[in-house]
């Protein structure tokens, strides 16, 4: 049976004219991983109110059974950076491309989600593909990473497959083209892992 891994990442925000987590998306949708998993990429709108709508909406629509989620945005820092979890409350000061933020967003359910994979082992996949630096962290930030890594804990929760969530370096750090290479290698051990584990 062919599974597809919903890959998401951002369009370009603030003074972020080239947004690597978008652009790695749109290269990578339609990319077939090793195993068969096939990677829908999507990028999503830097708004508060409508980015977890066109997540869900690009989950819905996947049209075979879903593997992982990934959802992929970009940080000031050189290192990629895993995150361990999602809040449900939103507390950047930072203005979304709507001019909002999101200090008016409190979320049902559980204060805190965590993701349910080995970051220790995504650390060394990661460096493996090519990463100089990994990081892992408690913090997503309280901006849109962390609130669509909270839209893809919980769906994760309702379907039962694994989300993860990477901050990315900007350009400046990584060129895009190192990054796709990074993020790719990354996602075919990771698919591999889940395929073998079933």
């Amino acid at each position: 049976m062919h599974r597809s891994l919903l890959l998401t990442g951002f369009e370009p925000f603030l003074d972020v004219r080239v947004n690597p987590s978008g652009e790695v998306v749109r290269r990578l949708d339609e990319r077939v991983l090793g195993g068969g998993a096939r990677v829908v990429g999507r990028e999503l709108p830097v708004s508060f109110e409508h980015a977890p709508h066109a997540f869900h909406r690009a989950f819905e629509a996947i049209d075979h059974e879903p593997l992982a989620i990934v959802s992929l945005g970009v940080h000031r820092g050189a290192p990629f950076r895993l995150e361990r979890g999602a809040r449900a409350v939103f507390e950047s000061a930072q203005l979304d491309n709507d001019g909002r933020t999101g200090a008016r967003v409190r979320l049902e359910g559980p204060e805190r989600r965590s993701t349910d994979l080995d970051l220790e082992r995504c650390s060394a996949w990661l460096t493996e593909a090519g990463a100089a630096e990994v990081i892992v962290s408690d913090d997503a930030g309280g901006y849109l990473c962390e609130r669509v890594y909270r839209a893809g804990l919980d769906t994760a929760a309702r379907v039962g497959v694994p989300a993860l969530f990477l901050h990315v370096p900007p350009v400046e750090h990584v060129h895009v083209d190192d990054q796709e290479r990074i993020v790719s290698g990354f996602l075919e051990r990771l698919a591999a892992s889940l395929a073998s584990a079933e």
